[in-house]
């Protein structure tokens, strides 16, 4: 990771991003946060800090801000992220537990209560939302996503979204771009571009 500076821009101003501004507050590490939505008016307030645009700003800002992509969609963040290389930065709750022998890429939003164990890798542009559990050796790809109250083992490849409450057993594989739905329990590997639900986990959908 970059140099930190001491102005943050959260891109996407939903629910992911009001969550990513109050998890940036708590890390006391900002002076300035201000948002970039395309969805949102120009210069709307949102708990205090401001929509200063949308995505057309961002190709005018100096190098004195920090980035983040909060954008639930996978698809739509890995997009952004390719078009346009900022100083991408983690944005972690305090309230997260990290091994100190695991690895943490950039781009990547850890909301409260998370606990990532030793070994485990999370890459790049990847969410993990409140109450997550990652187990020993855990990888996570670019781009994953995994919802509040996941227990997680294995692999998870690039893109790939896990549902509310699901458990991946360890030494899994979950392929790229798939979807684990709320409350599944992965208990066999399961292939690139498919949708599996359901104790235990199977595909319904390719």
């Amino acid at each position: 990771m970059t140099e930190r500076n001491n102005q943050l821009i959260i891109i996407g101003a939903g629910s992911l991003g009001v969550m990513t501004l109050d998890a940036a507050l708590e890390m006391d590490c900002y002076e300035k946060i201000s948002f970039v939505d395309d969805n949102k008016n120009r210069n709307e307030i949102i708990h205090g800090h401001q929509v200063i645009g949308g995505m057309d700003v961002l190709k005018d800002l100096d190098e004195n801000w920090d980035y983040i992509i909060s954008i639930a969609n996978n698809k739509v963040r890995k997009k952004i992220s390719e078009n346009f290389r900022l100083n991408y930065v983690n944005i972690i709750h305090p309230n997260v537990a990290i091994s100190r022998f695991s690895e943490i890429g950039i781009g990547n939003i850890i909301l409260p209560n998370t606990s990532i164990d030793p070994e485990t890798i999370i890459k790049n542009h990847v969410i993990l939302n409140k109450n997550n559990s990652l187990g020993h050796n855990v990888t996570m790809n670019n781009y994953a996503q995994a919802s509040p109250g996941c227990n997680l083992g294995g692999i998870i490849d690039e893109g790939t979204f896990i549902g509310l409450g699901a458990n991946i057993l360890p030494e899994m594989k979950i392929g790229s771009w798939s979807t684990i739905g709320a409350g599944a329990v992965v208990t066999k590997d399961v292939p690139n571009n498919v949708t599996a639900v359901g104790v235990p986990a199977k595909i319904i959908k390719e």
